[in-house]
């Protein structure tokens, strides 16, 4: 093979792995802000509708906070789960919180990916990337599940399946 087509195969390879889901050793290895069983970074963004929302604000409940972008196809792809672990579990008290990459996005584009999938739950602006670099991104999709005491229980990199996001829940939904 041409070196130019090693360098497509290798460009793909990177761009696979990081989309996989994480391994229980990579929740593990989490950046330090973002490691299980350390209190979640606090954060203070607006929303579309131009409201401020801060994490703490849902200190006493389950959160589920997802990383995304409208040009991500996987973030395109596990939406739809997302929404639906919201409407089966929002009456246990769970709150999801949609951070959108703004700063590598458009407000418009947005808000029309917020649209498409009729996102019931808030979808937060990241404007500077200053959250994304609290919580370490290092791809998108990425979820990370903070029970109601504000302690990370799990985090994953990479997009989800239905069955995924039930197991992370069962990791900070209290039994009622």
């Amino acid at each position: 093979m041409t070196r130019r087509m090693w360098a497509v195969v290798l460009a793909l390879a990177f761009l696979v792995a990081a989309c996989a889901p994480a391994t229980l050793a990579e929740t593990v290895s989490a950046p330090v802000g973002t490691r299980p069983g350390n209190a979640a970074p606090d954060f203070r963004l607006k929303t579309l509708s131009d409201d401020e929302v801060s994490l703490s604000d849902f200190r006493s409940r389950p959160v589920f906070i997802n990383f995304w972008a409208s040009w991500c196809g996987p973030c395109r792809a596990e939406m739809p789960e997302i929404v639906a672990a919201y409407q089966a579990h929002k009456d246990t008290g769970l709150e999801v919180l949609a951070i959108n990459l703004t700063f590598q996005d458009t407000v418009a584009d947005a808000q029309a990916f917020v649209d498409e999938f009729q996102m019931p739950f808030p979808a937060l602006l990241d404007e500077t990337g200053e959250v994304s670099q609290a919580y370490s991104l290092f791809g998108l999709p990425t979820s990370v599940f903070v029970d109601a005491e504000g302690i990370v229980r799990a985090v994953n990199a990479g997009p989800l399946t239905g069955e995924a996001i039930e197991q992370y829940l069962a990791q900070i939904l209290v039994a009622r």
